[in-house]
C-alpha cells in the first residue's frame, strides 16, 4: 500500500471521530442570525459588482475551494459569478470567502491527527501530510457545501440577488475550482429554506456537463 494512502486511511479514522463533535458545534454556531448575516455579506458584495457590469446576465454562482488554498493553509474559498458562456467567460465577478469556525477548527483537529500519527510512524514528510490534510479537509468541506445548501434560500432572497439580471437557467453549485461540483440549486425549483437540501443531486463537470446523482 502507498504510505500517504495508509496515513491518509490512519488520519480518517480519528477526524472521523473528531468530527461527530464538530458538526455539533459548527450547527449551533451557524444557527446564530450573526453568523448567518457574516457570511451573507460575501455573497452581496459579489452580487453588487456583478450589477456595475450593465447588460449582462449572470448565468451561474461557483463557491469553489482551490487546491492551492488548502495547502497553504490559507482556506479562503472563491465566489465566482459566471455570465452564460460559464468558464469561457472573461469578465467574471469573484471575491473571496472565508467562512468563520470551519477551519479554525480544522487546524485545531489536525494538531490532534498529526500529534497521533507521528506516535504511530518515526517520519512523516511534508507531501506524506499534505495527503493527509487534503483527506481531513474533506470533512469540513463536505460541512461548507451543507452550509450553502441550508443559506441557499437566504442567498436567494437577498435584495442584491433579486436585482441582478440573471439568465433563465442560473444556478448555484459547488465543488472544486475549475473541477467537478454539486448543483446546490437551479432556477425554476422552488427557494429552498433552511434544511431543504436535497441528497443525490446533480453533479457539474469542469467542461460544464451534468453527472447526474442518484
Amino acid at each position: 500500500m502507498d504510505r500517504r494512502k495508509e496515513l491518509a486511511d490512519a488520519a480518517e479514522e480519528v477526524q472521523r471521530e473528531l468530527f461527530t463533535a464538530r458538526i455539533r458545534e459548527l450547527e449551533a454556531e451557524y444557527r446564530k442570525t450573526e453568523r448567518r448575516e457574516e457570511a451573507g455579506k460575501a455573497f452581496a458584495e459579489l452580487f453588487r459588482s456583478w450589477e456595475r457590469q450593465e447588460g449582462r446576465k449572470a448565468g451561474c454562482l461557483g463557491i469553489s475551494y482551490l487546491y492551492g488554498s488548502m495547502l497553504m493553509r490559507t482556506y479562503d474559498l472563491r465566489l465566482v459569478l459566471y455570465g452564460e458562456d460559464f468558464y469561457l467567460d472573461r469578465k467574471p465577478a469573484v471575491c473571496s470567502w472565508k467562512p468563520p469556525c470551519f477551519f479554525e477548527m480544522f487546524e485545531e483537529d489536525m494538531e490532534t491527527v498529526l500529534k497521533k500519527l507521528k506516535n504511530m510512524y518515526p517520519r512523516i514528510y511534508v507531501y506524506e501530510e499534505e495527503a493527509v490534510r487534503m483527506r481531513c479537509a474533506e470533512y469540513y468541506l463536505a460541512a461548507v457545501c451543507r452550509l450553502c445548501a441550508d443559506m441557499a434560500g437566504e442567498i436567494l432572497r437577498t435584495e442584491e440577488f433579486l436585482h441582478m439580471e440573471r439568465a433563465d437557467g442560473f444556478y448555484i453549485f459547488f465543488g472544486r475550482y475549475r473541477g467537478e461540483g454539486e448543483i446546490l440549486y437551479r432556477a425554476g425549483e422552488d427557494v429552498p429554506d433552511r434544511g431543504d437540501r436535497k441528497d443525490g443531486g446533480e453533479m457539474l463537470r469542469q467542461d460544464g456537463g451534468m453527472i447526474h446523482g442518484n
